[in-house]
């Protein structure tokens, strides 16, 4: 059924303006505003264990990551660019001491992304009408987030079942923690964009690869976003 909608679309394009120069995006600028869900890991685990809610063990849960890209045409069927953004997530640190006992406290934190990307893009290799208003295309990314609350009082070795280092996806404890704060990320996939008047429009992408800033935790192998692009 999909195959035969995006043949649909691709037959759509040739149908007008079935002479003249191929579809191309050199020297084309693109925008997009998109918006994805990413696993995280959850520090703050529930009473009781409710199946499909965690990760081996891991819980995890589903927060923010959106982002600007910013994407040139180096060639008819290449753009490359730059993407920022931010993520969500929740950590604990360390609380305050009553009775000798160190308590742990729950925070929001917002991590810093940033990457790289390409977009290898399909219609240009057999397209003709330049006023099609779709766009097919296969991402490449990569890049990474900056954890701001991550290591040293966010750290709570008092509380192992609290502390988001101390426990992998084997289920061994006492595991040396990972303090690096950088955490990376990288996949390749498909997109798809329709303009509005072949400006403004509407894209969605679906990527596989690694998506998890906790890889030793939480698994997240693939990415689906979604937002607004524009092209000029």
């Amino acid at each position: 059924m999909k195959k035969s909608l995006i043949f649909i679309i691709v037959l759509s394009c040739f149908s007008f303006y079935s002479t003249g120069q191929n579809v191309s995006v050199k020297e084309r600028w693109n925008i997009k505003a998109g918006y994805a869900l990413y696993r995280t890991y959850l520090p703050d685990h529930p009473l009781i264990e409710i199946p499909g809610y965690n990760d081996n063990g891991i819980y995890y849960t589903k927060k923010s990551n959106a982002r600007i890209e910013v994407n040139y045409g180096v060639l008819k069927w290449l753009e490359a660019g730059i993407y920022v953004g931010f993520m969500h997530y929740q950590n604990y640190y360390k609380g305050e001491i009553i009775d000798n006992m160190q308590f742990a406290e729950k925070c929001n934190a917002f991590a810093p992304t940033f990457g790289v990307n390409a977009n290898i893009h399909l219609l240009p290799f057999f397209v003709k009408n330049e006023k099609c208003h779709w766009d097919f295309y296969i991402p490449i990314r990569y890049g990474g987030c900056y954890l701001t609350k991550w290591g040293g009082k966010y750290l709570n070795p008092d509380f192992q079942d609290l502390d988001n280092t101390w426990y992998d996806v084997k289920g061994s404890w006492n595991v040396p923690p990972n303090l690096n704060k950088y955490r990376h990320e990288y996949g390749i996939g498909l997109g798809a964009a329709v303009y509005i008047k072949n400006i403004i429009g509407f894209y969605v992408e679906a990527l596989g690869g690694q998506f998890s800033y906790w890889p030793e935790m939480v698994r997240n192998p693939y990415a689906v976003r979604f937002g607004l692009t524009a092209k000029f």
